[in-house]
C-alpha cells in the first residue's frame, strides 16, 4: 500500500508540474500577445516611429514587447509570493495581490520611462503623446500597465480553467 500511495503522490506533483509550466507560459504568451498590440497602437506617439520602415517598427516593438512580458511575468510571480500560492489567478482576487501584481508594473513603468525619455536617451515622444506633468512620463505607457495587466489576468483565468476542465 505504501508504494501505491508513493506512486499517486509522484502522479500528482507530476501534474501540479505540468499545470504550473501551462500556467506560466500562458501567463507569458497572453502578455506578449496584448502588450505587443498595444506597442504597435502606439506607434505615432512616439518621434520617428511613424515615418520609420514597418520591419525596423516591428523590431522595436518586438523587442520592447518581450521586456513587458518579462516585467509582466515578474509581477505576476510577485503576486504569487505574496499569496504563497502559485495559481492565485483561478481564484477569487483579493485588492492586495491585486495591488502587488499591478503595482509592480507601474512601479517598473514609471521608472524606466522616466530613464528612457531622459538620461538614457532610448526614446522621445511625440506631440501626440498626453502627458503626466508630475512623473515626466507620457500617459499611454503608463495606461498600458492598468490596462493590459487587467485584461491578462482575465484572459489566463479563462483560459487556464478551461484548459484544467479540458484535461479532465
Amino acid at each position: 500500500m505504501a508504494i501505491f500511495g508513493g506512486i499517486m503522490t509522484l502522479v500528482s506533483q507530476s501534474r501540479r508540474a505540468a499545470a504550473s509550466a501551462v500556467l506560466a507560459l500562458m501567463v507569458w504568451s497572453v502578455s506578449f500577445f496584448l502588450h505587443f498590440f498595444w506597442e504597435m497602437a502606439q506607434v505615432p506617439f512616439f518621434s520617428g516611429m511613424a515615418e520609420a520602415r514597418h520591419w525596423d517598427v516591428v523590431w522595436l516593438c518586438t523587442r520592447a514587447t518581450v521586456g513587458d512580458a518579462n516585467i509582466a511575468f515578474g509581477a505576476y510571480v510577485l503576486g504569487a509570493l505574496f499569496v504563497k500560492d502559485w495559481f492565485w489567478i483561478t481564484k477569487p482576487w483579493r485588492l492586495s495581490t491585486l495591488s502587488v501584481y499591478i503595482g509592480f508594473g507601474l512601479i517598473v513603468t514609471i521608472i524606466f520611462e522616466y530613464w528612457a525619455t531622459g538620461a538614457g536617451q532610448r526614446w522621445s515622444y511625440s506631440d501626440l503623446m498626453p502627458d503626466i506633468p508630475l512623473l515626466g512620463i507620457g500617459a499611454l505607457p503608463l495606461a498600458q500597465w492598468m490596462v493590459i495587466p487587467t485584461a491578462l489576468i482575465y484572459a489566463v483565468k479563462w483560459m487556464f480553467l478551461g484548459w484544467q476542465v479540458s484535461k479532465q
